[in-house]
């Protein structure tokens, strides 16, 4: 089958998948690219019914996993490789994170090599996102051993379907010249507007009652709440294969993003500045501080925002001629999302200079403590930005951990 005609298939003949023909099929995608030609992966066959009852689950059920005649779980391993430098005098150091990232980018160029070679075959392939979603169910099914983590899983055989093939993105929406290109709202309506049009995900965004289609993916099928669910599964397995040590992932320094996220979870703080009240919209990154907006509140040219809100979004926007802008988005007491436009054009000009000055070493992980003590050791001529800092210190005293907590400043109150 050429590529440009391949489909996913989920129904599948009776008729049987011979060993011959499989098993010439994974040689020719041992051919593949691998790291150091190590070829860090390994392929479970299942055949059995009862075998394919034990791994359903892990996959929400999905019918083709129990009618399939064949099921594939391709494997990052770093088992095979080893036992075998144990066996031949040398010290394997592949218990880390990285070694898991090889073997599952391994895993994956095999697994793509494979597809495209079944469907030139005329076989049928469905590749199962779920096989990461719930790890652990895998390998106890397949009894995994340390170092096996498993990546993909395909649904093999012949096809009882010709489905409708789905639609893809534009060439626009992959591809950038030289260096990465902003998606200005333009360029998403240019990249989208085909498939937002297609009368089979108008009636997907109706019948799911939402206003977008992308309303659809973040609300219903990948919320944040699964993803956050599934994530602490993926380590806690991760950790179980010894691909990532226990702990590991406690008390370590947030890394540091280059590319500010379009969109940060957002503390709401309040506090006093002399006899001024003020509000600070803390971004929030890996549940640290990457920046930090604020401004006066109840003022014609401040923000005004109900007292009942403490946390929302912090999303960056672009314009039609591509500029950008920081937005506040909240859902009120009766479930509607509000948005603040524009939250950096509220500050007075210099205020808003420090603000991007503290925004600019929290985005580059300075340790909490030493952001304090830094805002608190400047010494400027104007009192009321003098002020000000103590009273943005203070906000960011509550990030602190517990041992780490700084003496309370005596002239600025939070509210």
């Amino acid at each position: 089958m050429d590529i440009r005609h391949r489909r996913t298939i989920r129904k599948y003949t009776q008729q049987p998948v011979s060993d011959e023909l499989l098993n010439r099929l994974i040689e020719d995608a041992s051919r593949t690219q691998t790291m150091g030609n190590l070829q860090l992966y390994s392929v479970v066959v299942t055949r059995s019914a009862a075998m394919k009852e034990l791994l359903a689950p892990a996959h929400f059920c999905q019918p083709m996993v129990t009618q399939a005649p064949v099921v594939l779980t391709v494997c990052a391993d770093f088992r095979r490789t080893t036992d075998w430098c144990l066996q031949r005098q040398a010290a394997p150091g592949y218990d880390n994170a990285l070694s898991f990232l090889n073997a599952a980018t391994d895993a994956l160029l095999f697994t793509q090599t494979f597809c495209c070679l079944a469907e030139e075959e005329g076989l049928g392939i469905c590749f199962l996102g779920t096989t990461v979603y719930q790890p652990q169910a895998i390998i106890a099914a397949l009894e995994l051993p340390e170092l096996v983590f498993p990546v993909a899983t395909l649904t093999v055989g012949w096809p009882a379907e010709q489905p409708e093939q789905t639609d893809r993105l534009p060439l626009q929406a992959i591809v950038h010249q030289e260096t990465y290109s902003p998606f200005t709202p333009e360029r998403i309506d240019a990249c989208y507007a085909r498939r937002e049009s297609l009368p089979e995900n108008k009636h997907f965004v109706q019948i799911n009652n939402k206003e977008t289609l992308a309303q659809v993916f973040t609300d219903i099928r990948y919320t944040r709440k699964d993803n956050e669910a599934m994530s602490e599964g993926l380590l806690a397995a991760l950790t179980g294969q010894k691909f990532l040590q226990e702990g590991a992932m406690q008390g370590s320094t947030p890394t540091v993003v280059e590319r500010r996220p379009d969109v940060l979870e957002c503390d709401v703080v309040r506090f006093q500045n002399k006899k001024e009240k003020w509000v600070a919209f803390v971004g929030l990154l890996d549940d640290a501080p990457y920046e930090i907006f604020t401004g006066l509140q109840d003022d014609d040219e401040g923000i005004a925002i109900p007292k009942s809100v403490q946390k929302g979004f912090i999303v960056k926007h672009y314009d039609r001629d591509g500029q950008k802008r920081y937005d506040f988005q909240f859902v009120n007491k009766r479930g509607y999302k509000t948005t603040i436009e524009g939250l950096s054009e509220r500050f007075n000009p210099e205020y808003w200079d420090y603000a991007k000055l503290i925004s600019g070493v929290l985005r580059y992980r300075m340790p909490i403590d030493h952001v304090i003590r830094l805002i608190s050791s400047l010494q400027l001529e104007n009192d009321t930005i003098n002020s000000w800092t103590a009273g943005v210190a203070r906000v960011l005293k509550k990030y602190l951990p517990d041992a780490q907590q700084l003496p309370e400043e005596e002239d600025t109150e939070e509210k």
